[in-house]
């Protein structure tokens, strides 16, 4: 079989010819694809830092395989959000009276999802470029599985040089009035819409509306990219189309030195 590419992954609909294979990267993520027969052949490696600057051509690669139908000359490859929320704690701790907003950048590290462009609209494979923690956000019973983020959320956005991520910016607002003190938060992205611009991949901005005690909270997405994405256009829809809008409880108070500890839930 004739390794006839090795470079990084270009989004969108991608030819097939029969005995081909082929290994694209992104980040960490080295992705081995090959076809023939009727047949797509997949398999995936997170490198460590150390591989990135070696032969792509000779790293180990765990197979697993796929049969397609019959006739598929061509596949679909583009990045999305996790299949989870993910779960974020601020870099610097959030303190909002009653009245005042801040806004944050959460860098979220995509997955690259193979599909077969056919009726169903299968998926092959998908891929996270780093390996995410789960942890449960909640209380027992009432919670959710969820990923654990490394990164933490910032003032303002940008990523490290060897960094993949989709930046995505979360307003706060506290229309409450007491004081919201915000330690981390979970942050759904089935309902974000991926952008591609020339600084990078973007996410819609999340806005929480804290109405203070029992009250339910008003979370929204907005419409677009952020106004930070340079001459963007959509690249990947959202997991769970139409979610543009939810309102539910947002924020679990604890008490603590008389001050309200809210989690963003």
């Amino acid at each position: 079989m004739m390794l006839f590419e090795t470079g990084q992954i270009s989004w969108g609909r991608r030819a097939l010819m029969d005995q081909e294979r082929t290994r694209l990267n992104w980040g960490n993520l080295l992705i081995e694809l090959s076809s023939g027969d009727g047949e797509v052949y997949l398999a995936s490696k997170t490198l460590e830092d150390s591989e990135l600057n070696s032969d792509l051509e000779e790293a180990a690669v765990d197979w697993t395989r796929w049969a397609v139908c019959t006739g598929v000359d061509e596949l679909d490859i583009n990045p999305a959000f996790p299949d989870l929320p993910v779960i974020v704690r601020p870099e610097y701790r959030i303190d909002l009276e009653p009245g005042a907003s801040k806004r944050i950048w959460v860098s979220i590290p995509p997955s690259v999802v193979v599909r077969v462009k056919d009726k169903i609209d299968q998926i092959l494979a998908e891929f996270p470029t780093v390996a995410l923690e789960q942890s449960w956000f909640g209380q027992p019973g009432k919670g959710e599985l969820c990923y654990q983020l490394a990164s933490q959320a910032r003032d303002l956005p940008g990523l490290e040089t060897s960094e993949v991520g989709i930046q995505c910016p979360v307003t706060i607002v506290n229309q409450s009035k007491e004081p919201l003190l915000v330690t981390r938060f979970c942050l759904r992205v089935a309902g974000l819409v991926l952008f591609e611009s020339g600084n990078g991949l973007w996410g819609n901005e999340t806005v929480v509306k804290y109405q203070g005690g029992a009250s339910v909270s008003k979370v929204s997405l907005q419409n677009g990219p952020p106004p930070e994405a340079v001459q963007p256009r959509v690249l990947a829809t959202s997991r769970e189309p139409g979610s543009f809008r939810v309102v539910g409880r947002t924020f679990r108070a604890f008490n603590r030195r008389g001050q309200a500890d809210l989690n963003f839930e």
